[in-house]
């Protein structure tokens, strides 16, 4: 650093110049400057704060796939529209009455099926949306998400496999003749598709796409459960982390 009235090189821990005699003046800019880099927060704009700390909370995520729920549930009634309008053209378009009444039930049953798995988006939606607070913003929600798939899936097989059922008796096919993506709900059956399917394939149908739907439920409620599990031991950890910190400033006083 340099005296201000002379120019002279001085100390940081000089009082005086040794060449004019002067009172040292420190340099409080330098000083400012480097305190103000060391608080907390320094150069971060309020809204970048604000924006992160909602993040961090996890207030602006929840929302988010709340709202995305709710909108995935407006979204699967217009796609049971779409499905109905479908399975009902090719209803009309088969060889007997007897398959066209059946496919009418499949339409219907599904329709139901769609009904239900918005009731339970908007559900879930609620439930993602009064999380409270914590240190884990995603997890709880994983563990709601987890449900939802396991539950969206059995109502779906529920109805489905009761539509099906009702379809193989009526017109000996297969459910999966109604529509392209029904395959993947579908059994493989012996007879049907050669209109030899019947009363004893309708119920082993059904059978199976219930024990699937009840399977998939177990399972991914399972999931969900150990997510939470986990969240609760971390929590647990915390909690006794802190207070073992506690007690070993306590002895040390």
């Amino acid at each position: 650093m340099f005296c201000g009235e002379c120019g002279a090189q001085v100390h940081a821990s000089d009082r005086t110049c040794s060449a004019c005699g002067a009172n040292v003046q420190p340099q409080r800019g330098a000083t400012l400057s480097i305190s103000a880099l060391k608080e907390a927060g320094f150069g971060v704009l309020t809204v970048t704060r604000t924006v992160l700390v909602a993040l961090s909370q996890g207030k602006v995520i929840r929302s988010s796939i709340a709202t995305a729920m709710q909108i995935g549930a407006i979204l699967v009634l217009l796609f049971a529209l779409l499905a109905l309008v479908a399975i009902l053209k090719v209803s009309f378009q088969l060889p007997s009455i007897a398959a066209t009444v059946g496919g009418i039930i499949v339409a219907v049953s599904l329709t139901a099926a769609f009904f239900a798995m918005a009731q339970i988006y908007l559900f879930r939606a609620q439930s993602v949306r009064e999380l409270p607070d914590s240190p884990f913003t995603i997890i709880p929600i994983l563990s709601i998400l987890l449900r939802a798939a396991g539950e969206t899936y059995a109502v779906l097989a529920l109805f489905f496999g009761i539509g099906g059922c009702l379809f193989i008796w009526l017109s000996g096919m297969s459910p999966a003749s109604l529509a392209p993506g029904l395959e993947i709900l579908v059994p493989s059956l012996p007879g049907a598709g050669e209109g030899g399917a019947g009363l004893l394939d309708g119920l082993i149908f059904l059978a199976r796409i219930w024990f699937a739907a009840f399977v998939a439920l177990i399972i991914f409620y399972a999931f969900a459960e150990m997510v939470v599990v986990g969240v609760d031991i971390a929590l647990n950890v915390r909690k006794l982390e802190s207070r073992e910190s506690g007690n070993a400033f306590s002895a040390g006083r």
